[in-house]
């Protein structure tokens, strides 16, 4: 019994060092971004910055564009390990393989469609379309790389080598910001950016499978099936492919209609206020890495404690994400102000707010997103986008047209909120949430729509930046307070505490 408990404690530690160590990952990023992104902008102008964005949309595309693989590549390592086997190199470089390939015909679509997007689609400056169409040749040489690393990593995750993983991941992911301020005392040329940035990508992939296959003992594949391997790669991720070649197009095609209904400098005011706010939905990806195992355990056990878990997750990240949410659209003016300067103030302030909310609605969507697939019902999700695809690029496209780039962060709010809505409709078709006490939601619901009106009526009349900074903070903590007291139930305050001490724990070792 002892050695039960023991085991059971270990597993939570690693589980709590393992979100830990991600959310660092992912966080570590984003503060180089907002240092550097001002400096880039200022040595490149907001033209060149535009097609810069463009560039990294390109790269985070084709990082998600992996057919399901990684995905499938993480679970078969995941079932070899769990049955003791000891060579993992087979499966390890069919994906990789299978990966590059993919890479490969992905390199050949950009090279392909470069003076077409370049020259027709995208409304780049003359002067800038020379080096925009050799920017965009070169990028198309990190596309194997790219998808390879995917593969490579989902191996490493999957042994639960997760500081490894993020030791390799937050220098490449730094140096998408860093390398541009690499460049610019020689160059303000996007081509050498990029040169840098393949550079980064190529030797990312390298690490990342050297540690893959260092313990195996052989990587031959001259006694195994591989083209099986292909075939349970290909199966397992199908659903998965279709959720990551349709999800990236609704994230990233906003860019690409505004690039080309607008100007560079309206995708250069509305990317980077965006890039920025949806780093908060860290916190609840971090959260449902965690949470993804504990929803597949509670589905074998009854629905009803996989209910109550989907309810109480999404009161933890109500509570945890609200009050950074309000702090944003409180203080979203001076901050671009005093981050960017008067022109993104202009510009961006209102793009920042309504996309604030929106990583709000879309970090609880998550809850419901992360249980349907630990359920085994991934399909819900892709013929979810396969709906949503059409729609929401209709309304970008008249948004656009009527509102700027207001209109497109409008539609991104709208499209999260119906996909939020529509998976909560069909988890709880298929696991029924149980009685709610409808009065006593009622009611709280009243008294935060209250408090929130009050406390931006009093914004109205605040003029000094760094007083609607302070006022912003104060708002947070007592919406955190508000929260903590009406939200969260005993239960859920006593596993905070406990999370927490874990933390510190973890910490001082």
């Amino acid at each position: 019994m002892n050695k039960s408990t023991d085991s059971s404690i270990h597993k939570k530690n690693i589980l709590a060092q393992n979100t830990l160590i991600n959310f660092f990952g992912q966080a570590i990023p984003l503060i180089f971004a907002v240092v550097a992104i001002p400096f880039v902008i200022d040595g490149l102008g907001t033209e060149r910055f535009g097609v810069l964005t463009i560039v990294w949309i390109i790269i985070g595309y084709f990082g998600l564009f992996d057919m399901g693989i990684g995905r499938a590549t993480t679970k078969f390592v995941a079932d070899i390990e769990a049955r003791g086997e000891q060579k993992l190199s087979p499966i390890i470089i069919t994906s990789i393989v299978l990966l590059i390939t993919f890479g490969i015909i992905g390199s050949g679509l950009i090279i392909t469609l470069t003076p077409l997007i370049v020259k027709e689609v995208l409304n780049i400056p003359a002067e800038l379309i020379g080096e925009t169409v050799n920017a965009f040749y070169v990028l198309s040489i990190s596309i194997p790389f790219v998808l390879g690393s995917v593969g490579a990593r989902g191996a490493l995750e999957a042994q639960q080598k997760f500081a490894l993983v993020n030791i390799i991941k937050i220098p490449a992911s730094i140096l998408n910001y860093v390398a541009p301020l690499l460049i610019l005392p020689f160059s303000n040329s996007l081509h050498f950016i990029v040169i840098v940035l393949v550079v980064g990508r190529a030797a990312t992939f390298f690490i990342y499978t050297y540690y893959c296959l260092k313990d195996e003992s052989s990587t031959s594949l001259s006694d195994y099936p591989v083209l099986n391997w292909i075939k349970e790669l290909m199966s397992f991720g199908a659903w998965i492919m279709v959720s990551n070649f349709i999800s990236p197009l609704m994230v990233y095609m906003d860019r690409f209609i505004l690039g080309a209904i607008l100007t560079m400098s309206a995708v250069a005011y509305y990317t980077t206020p965006y890039e920025v706010v949806t780093r908060l939905l860290i916190i609840s990806g971090s959260f449902m890495g965690v949470m993804f195992p504990a929803f597949s355990a509670f589905s074998l056990e009854s629905n009803e404690k996989l209910a109550r878990v989907h309810q109480k997750s999404i009161r933890y990240l109500v509570t945890a994400i609200v009050p950074l949410v309000i702090f944003v659209v409180i203080s979203a003016e001076p901050l671009l102000l005093l981050w960017l300067g008067n022109e993104f103030a202009i510009n961006s302030t209102r793009v920042l707010q309504l996309l604030a909310v929106g990583v709000l609605v879309n970090s609880v969507a998550m809850v419901p997103y992360t249980a349907l697939q630990a359920i085994g019902r991934p399909d819900i999700t892709a013929k979810l986008h396969m709906v949503e695809l059409p729609i929401y690029l209709l309304m970008i496209w008249g948004f656009t047209i009527e509102m700027g780039i207001e209109g497109v962060a409008l539609a991104w709010v709208l499209r999260v909120t119906i996909d939020g809505a529509m998976l909560l409709y069909f988890f709880h078709r298929l696991v029924p949430f149980g009685e709610f006490q409808w009065g006593q939601l009622i009611n709280k619901l009243l008294a935060f729509t209250l408090t929130l009106m009050v406390m931006l009526l009093v914004y109205q009349y605040l003029q000094n930046s760094y007083i609607i900074i302070s006022y912003a903070c104060i708002c947070s903590l007592i919406w955190a307070g508000l929260l903590w007291r009406w939200v969260l139930i005993e239960s859920d305050k006593n596993k905070i505490k406990d999370l927490l001490a874990n933390y510190s724990t973890l910490l001082k070792k």
